[in-house]
């Protein structure tokens, strides 16, 4: 017992001072001046995207390098970044989050039958990048054709749009001195040229100068349409483009706008008082992220009445968050969240692509071969990559009542005095407390601290009616617990069956209690790899796919490295494409061209 009592007195002890070290980071965080911001080294990112035309029905693939502007090298100051493709009418169509891990991250997206046919710019940024400025954000452009669209007149055009001489064109691109080019180090080895449909391709990347190149990169395989569409940017041409471009620090005698997001999402508010409307100090925050592994923090305002929480933990599929004031006077207060300034768009310009009537039967095939590889998606799914949740802090400790495994109580009140052991709840005049008995058995005069889907309950007296049928679980940790500077007794946490007590008319009413929807970043995949075997029931399925191997995770860690993918039944020319960066900050593009008959 003494040695359990040690090890609880340490997991407390390292909480404490993680969440004092915590809060120190976010005071200094507010209070950091022009100075310390100008010793922050700038950032740019380079995208690398399959393809800059889209039919409804396709997916644009990409992988995102976050740079360090002055070395070139990955950096690894933000740990998010923001993928947005806008159209000509300055609309966003899709704003995704990246998780970056080591300066990368991934992504991808369906282009739905809604998003109409046009001109569209991809555009890529982290928080910090926006202080330099809207113009050092990375643009690309990128054309939609929606064949389910009647009115085509944004893209139609009486001029002709077929390349010229295509078959001059690929043959150029077969040139074997072509890919030398790319780089004189690093070159791409097929086992041949010219692939039947369903066959594989081996594929290796030989490394002639060791750990020089060893770097990250990514690999696409996508088939050559004859639409004359704008060039994908190639990690050299951007790299190029930027070597002569002036990417400027933060000005010393300017704050920074725009604060990096170095350790994930950095969400920040402040809080007034009602009545006078002026900022007020050290106010006690809670932040709850509800689900069945919740987040929960604390945060205390600075001198200048602002927050500040760092999300760096994954989180389960709920997009909202709740902000709450702490404390006995909470009513004089208010919660004002600061929302990231959307990106102004009029800057942009946009390509002018064109298509005539010429293409018709083109286009109509590659329609009809999304469709079909649309209606067979279920047998082609990519895999989402599990990534760890936080555990709640009293889990190895808690005793856990599963409220199915008993007979069921119309209300909170009934459940606790019926079911919960060593929990009571007394009555003090017009308000109730929920008490726990210690391990030792003895009463205490300490409160008890309560959870609802990790959202902190103060009013005691709000859950004694509450509908316990809603209740999927209660654990209950009777050891004392230390929580933002003050000590219980214990911890009683509840889980509802759908995670939505934050919906709680009687809380979400309060100007002291604050509901937001988060953007969730996008999870890191797994893509789907064809593979064909003999006697295999995937023989049977229709396969028309356009992108033979999408790999956004290729790190190059040795002389030779191998990959493999298997062709399609839609015969045509295919490129292949390796960006990336050495771990020194070179930039490598690596092309050469296939044939499926």
């Amino acid at each position: 017992m003494d040695r359990l009592i040690k090890v609880i007195m340490m997991k407390k002890y390292i909480l404490i001072l993680t969440i004092v070290i915590f809060n120190n980071f976010l005071f200094s965080h507010g209070q950091q001046d022009s100075y310390e911001a100008n010793r922050i080294p700038q950032e740019k990112i380079y995208v690398h995207y399959n393809t800059s035309l889209l039919f409804n029905g396709e997916n644009i693939y990409y992988k995102v390098y976050c740079l360090n502007a002055d070395t070139n090298k990955t950096s690894n100051i933000s740990k998010i970044a923001y993928i947005e493709l806008i159209s000509s009418d300055k609309k966003s169509v899709f704003k995704h989050k990246v998780n970056l891990k080591s300066g990368v991250g991934q992504g991808d997206f369906f282009i739905p039958v809604s998003v109409l046919s046009g001109n569209y710019k991809l555009i890529a940024y982290t928080q910090w990048m926006r202080n330099a400025g809207e113009n050092n954000l990375f643009q690309a452009d990128i054309s939609i054709i929606n064949t389910f669209q009647s009115n085509q007149d944004i893209i139609l055009n009486s001029n002709d749009t077929l390349i010229p001489s295509f078959s001059a064109s690929i043959t150029n691109n077969n040139s074997k001195d072509r890919i030398k080019t790319a780089n004189q180090h690093l070159s791409l080895r097929l086992n041949k040229k010219s692939f039947k449909q369903r066959e594989k391709v081996s594929l290796t990347l030989i490394n002639f100068d060791n750990s020089t190149l060893f770097g990250n990169y990514s690999i696409s395989v996508k088939k050559i349409y004859p639409l004359k569409t704008v060039e994908k940017i190639t990690s050299e041409s951007y790299t190029d483009l930027n070597r002569n471009s002036n990417i400027d620090q933060i000005s010393t005698k300017n704050t920074p706008s725009f604060l990096p997001e170095l350790r994930g999402n950095l969400i920040s508010g402040n809080v007034i008082y009602k009545a006078t409307q002026t900022r007020a100090h050290n106010i006690k925050i809670g932040l709850s992220i509800p689900g069945e592994q919740y987040l929960f923090k604390v945060a205390n305002t600075n001198d200048k009445g602002v927050f500040y929480f760092n999300i760096d933990e994954n989180y389960n599929n709920n997009t909202y968050a709740n902000f709450q004031i702490i404390g006995d006077e909470k009513e004089k207060f208010q919660i004002i969240i600061n929302e990231q300034k959307p990106i102004d768009y009029n800057h942009l310009t946009f390509n002018s692509f064109k298509i005539n009537f010429d293409l018709k039967d083109i286009i109509l095939q590659r329609s009809i071969y999304n469709q079909i590889e649309n209606a067979y998606a279920t047998y082609k799914q990519d895999s989402i990559i599990e990534t760890s949740l936080k555990i709640p802090f009293y889990s190895e400790l808690a005793e856990e009542y599963l409220l199915d495994d008993y007979t069921r109580f119309p209300t909170i009140r009934e459940t606790v005095v019926e079911i919960i052991k060593d929990v009571s709840i007394n009555k003090n005049g017009d308000t109730y407390d929920f008490n726990l008995k210690g391990y030792n058995y003895n009463r205490s005069n300490l409160p008890t601290l309560i959870l609802v889907d990790g959202l902190l309950v103060e009013d005691h007296g709000s859950l004694i009616d509450f509908d316990a049928r809603t209740i999927k679980k209660i654990s209950v940790v009777r050891d004392k617990y230390i929580y933002s500077s003050k000590l219980f007794q214990g911890v009683i946490s509840m889980e509802t069956i759908n995670n939505d007590y934050y919906k709680n008319k009687n809380r979400s009413s309060e100007d002291y209690i604050k509901n937001i929807k988060l953007l969730k970043p996008v999870a890191y995949k797994k893509y789907f790899n064809q593979v064909y075997a003999d006697n295999d029931a995937q023989n049977r399925i229709p396969d028309y796919r356009s992108q033979l191997f999408w790999e956004p995770n290729l790190n190059l860690n040795k002389e030779d490295t191998q990959l493999t993918f298997f062709t399609s039944d839609n015969t045509g020319h295919y490129e292949i494409c390796i960006e990336g960066f050495t771990k020194n900050g070179v930039p490598i593009t690596i092309r050469d061209i296939i044939t499926v008959e």
